[in-house]
């Protein structure tokens, strides 16, 4: 239940501006994200990889980078509990930039991949210790607040996006330009962005454990079974998520006969739905709780998936995408922010794990759709996750609910968990 006597006092001047400073840190993020999403066919024209010849090679480059970022979001954790959040993260939002100018510049493609493979460490290390910094700015304000924080996720890939898009039309023979502009100016951004936020001396204590809750090894073992599920959770709303991002306008396109215009708006919808439910899912998860909003959020994904597969009628699969759109979209800063709570004196670690578990799931993906299509078409599309996002409904609330051995010492005021 949440508290209502929340300590504003903690919430100074310094840590407003470490709140602003994370909002910074994940519109750089999505920046990048997308940077890299529009400037591709310009990367691949530059190593000859164009056409359906380079598919593969290509495939082994973004192969490198999701391996790359699942092991810099699991490694990092470790780095920012000892250093602190603002210290790895002074160095990662610099350098994570400055890494798509060397991808840019790479000659041949053995230089590619060594730089792909870079490029996806820094990323995944860069979102695990910015959900990081954002689970300690949360237990200052001891209500959740990383949902806002995923959605400038959202908003600064759409900004940017923009130029990016508007960069890559100079040279489709190289991606130069859209990405030396990106590295250049989003690594001053990060340095600024970095001064702002929390150092070891900044996070709030972490009183320490009495009695049956003092056993380490207790404690570490079923905090980290704890991050595991999290982290498997995490997995089942990413296949939901790249069910739409990979084949979503396919799916429309061809079972709904939609145009390819119209297709893609849909998926537009998807994606705005998100970014609103995410504006609005902090304000939500203070008033009913985490795992109540969990729950909420996997039923109202169920419904889009059973509405966009159920019915043959396009307004209504349009519907279905929106609201699953919105049902995804706060899964994973909820998972994220209550993995950093379980455990405060190992956020990082914490994180890492969660999102690390999560970044494997990525690998996986796409591999499982094209099976599953290619074996029953392409209207099984949402089957797959309408079976794990209803195993999640059941597993999700009560494993937030989950009470580890040195929970009730470790977590400042009463954030809503019910």
């Amino acid at each position: 239940m949440q508290s209502n006597n929340q300590n504003s006092s903690l919430v100074t001047p310094k840590i407003r501006n470490a709140r602003m400073a994370t909002f910074s840190g994940f519109m750089l993020l999505g920046a990048l994200f997308y940077t890299w999403s529009v400037g591709v066919t310009a990367f691949r024209n530059h190593l000859g990889l164009s056409g359906s010849l380079g598919d593969m090679d290509f495939g082994m480059l973004a192969l490198g980078i999701a391996v790359g970022a699942a092991f810099g979001a699991f490694l990092v954790g470790y780095a920012v509990d000892y250093f602190s959040p603002r210290a790895v993260l002074r160095v990662l939002l610099c350098a994570y930039p400055v890494s798509f100018i060397c991808l840019a510049v790479a000659p041949e493609y053995w230089f590619a991949m060594v730089f792909a493979c870079m490029l996806g460490f820094l990323r995944g290390a860069t979102d695990t210790a910015l959900n990081a910094h954002g689970v300690e700015v949360e237990r200052y304000y001891q209500r959740p607040i990383m949902s806002s924080f995923h959605a400038f996720f959202s908003l600064g890939g759409f900004l940017f996006g923009f130029i990016a898009s508007y960069l890559a039309g100079f040279s489709t023979d190289s991606a130069i330009i859209p990405f030396t502009t990106a590295g250049v100016s989003l690594a001053i951004l990060g340095l600024i962005t970095s001064k702002f936020m929390l150092g070891k001396d900044d996070l709030l204590p972490v009183p320490t454990p009495t009695g049956a809750a003092a056993s380490t090894s207790q404690m570490d073992w079923r905090v980290l079974s704890l991050m595991v599920v999290f982290g498997l959770i995490l997995i089942a709303g990413m296949i939901g998520e790249s069910s739409v991002s990979d084949w979503g306008q396919e799916f429309m396109h061809r079972e709904r006969g939609m145009s390819i215009t119209t297709a893609g708006m849909a998926i537009s919808l998807y994606t705005g739905a998100g970014f609103i439910a995410r504006l609005t899912g902090d304000w939500l998860a203070a008033r009913i709780g985490r795992a109540s909003m969990l729950f909420l959020s996997c039923v109202v994904s169920i419904v889009g998936m059973l509405c966009a597969t159920l019915s043959k009628e396009p307004l209504m699969s349009v519907v279905g995408c929106a609201l699953l759109g919105a049902g995804l979209a706060c899964i994973a800063p909820l998972m994220l922010g209550a993995a950093g709570q379980k455990d405060p004196a190992n956020a990082g670690r914490n994180v890492g794990i969660v999102n690390g578990i999560g970044f494997f799931g990525m690998l996986g993906g796409p591999a499982i759709y094209s099976l599953i299509i290619t074996t029953y078409g392409i209207e099984a599309l949402f089957y797959l996750p309408l079976v794990l996002m209803a195993i999640v409904t059941v597993i999700a609330p009560l494993s937030v609910r989950a009470k580890p051995a040195n929970q009730a010492c470790t977590t400042p005021g009463n954030l809503a968990v019910r």
